[in-house]
């Protein structure tokens, strides 16, 4: 496809969003309490690395239609609200075309409250391309394919006016299609809090995390003695646990959100344990009535692309500047630390970038942006860097 028709495609795409004419409400309505919304949105995307390859870089553009439908069950009407939202990605290239796609993605939410109990739960499956953005899928010269089941429920239960306790289930499931040389991963996690109001603006919390994980058996091509061979590397599960104290709430005057801080232990089958300090935080500051900044901080302990076990340290920071009712601004920057806790090897990863957006009404959203992602990493060709431009627009009626 020459770039003239590319861009011309790329042009249809956005123009495509462009409202003509709009209709107040959902696309369908059935009975009191059931609407159902056609959502769907394409894009435009400029990578100077596709692969993510240390020593060959490629650029192209990548142009996306994504049509779906979202269907909300309770409108208000019951305390129980549930939300299936499903999508259909059409992935095609500009030049390399051998990588063209479709993905399917479907996810229901549900939530239920009363005067004690606070409910809620999704479960979703993604078909996902990936390339080593996160710096643990990346395969030299070729993107990767994964299908991905996720299920969380989480509930809080009021026991007094004073304590509360809550608790839940998290469970992964992703599964890497035709790549031997990284390992499928099955997690459980199992949290458990319990919080007592300090005052009507803040809960202190103590906790205790179990996760368990399974991790598959990975075969790679490597050099030996004899030349070269396939190695494999076994299956194991692990376990893991973190003990923790934090708050929740209004922390200070115009900061919100929570903390957990404690001792993070991790224990793989045949191998070595190791802990940590571990640290989970999602804070946001309202600097101004129209700036608002959000820093997460999060050290964990995690499982590289090979199955190697692995200390993550991470940090994010955003900013957000609503210009007028119509027009926004936002920047972020973040930077992962992984150390693969069985070698010496690290992984250093920075992003960078900035995105404006234009939301005309409750229907349209059109937006541009662009991020710098580096993986600055001692292991062999595992670095990279990449320039990502786009241009989006978003429907929801």
């Amino acid at each position: 496809m020459k770039i003239q028709e590319s861009l011309l495609i790329a042009s249809i795409l956005l123009l495509s969003g462009l409202p003509v004419s709009v209709q107040a409400g959902p696309l369908v309505s059935i009975g009191d309490s059931v609407d159902v919304f056609f959502s769907g949105s394409s894009s435009v995307k400029w990578q100077s690395n596709v692969l993510y390859d240390e020593n060959d870089e490629i650029e192209d553009l990548l142009f996306t239609l994504s049509p779906g439908f979202e269907v909300n069950v309770g409108r208000g009407v019951s305390n129980l609200d549930l939300s299936i939202i499903t999508s259909y990605d059409i992935l095609r290239y500009d030049d390399l075309t051998e990588l063209d796609n479709e993905l399917f993605h479907i996810k229901a939410v549900s939530s239920y409250k009363n005067t004690r109990w606070d409910v809620s739960g999704s479960v979703s499956y993604d078909e996902k391309q990936s390339s080593g953005a996160d710096g643990n899928t990346n395969r030299l010269g070729r993107l990767t394919e994964s299908d991905e089941l996720r299920a969380n429920l989480e509930g809080e239960y009021r026991l007094s006016p004073k304590f509360s306790i809550g608790s839940g289930v998290k469970y992964s499931d992703v599964e890497y299609q035709d790549e031997p040389s990284i390992a499928d991963r099955e997690t459980t996690t199992i949290p458990l809090d319990i919080f007592y109001e300090l005052s009507p603006k803040i809960d202190l919390s103590v906790g205790y995390q179990y996760q368990t994980s399974e991790v598959g058996e990975v075969s790679r091509l490597a050099l030996t003695n004899t030349g070269i061979e396939t190695v494999f590397t076994d299956s194991y599960d692990k376990e893991s646990h973190f003990v923790n104290v934090g708050a929740r709430g209004e922390l200070l005057p115009k900061l919100t959100g929570f903390f957990k801080v404690g001792y993070r232990e991790t224990d793989p089958e045949d191998r070595k344990s190791q802990s940590t300090l571990g640290l989970d935080a999602d804070l946001t500051y309202s600097v101004t009535p129209k700036v608002t900044s959000r820093l997460n901080l999060g050290r964990d302990f995690g499982v590289g692309g090979e199955g190697q076990s692995t200390e993550n340290t991470s940090v994010d920071a955003s900013a957000t500047y609503s210009i007028n009712m119509h027009y926004s601004a936002s920047a972020f920057a973040g930077y992962t630390l992984r150390e693969y806790t069985e070698s010496d090897n690290d992984d250093n990863i920075y992003r960078i970038g900035a995105r404006l957006s234009y939301v005309p009404n409750e229907f349209w959203r059109f937006s541009a942006g662009y991020m710098y992602v580096e993986n600055d990493s001692d292991r062999a060709l595992q670095s990279y860097e990449n320039h990502i431009l786009d241009l989006s627009a978003s429907l929801r009626y």
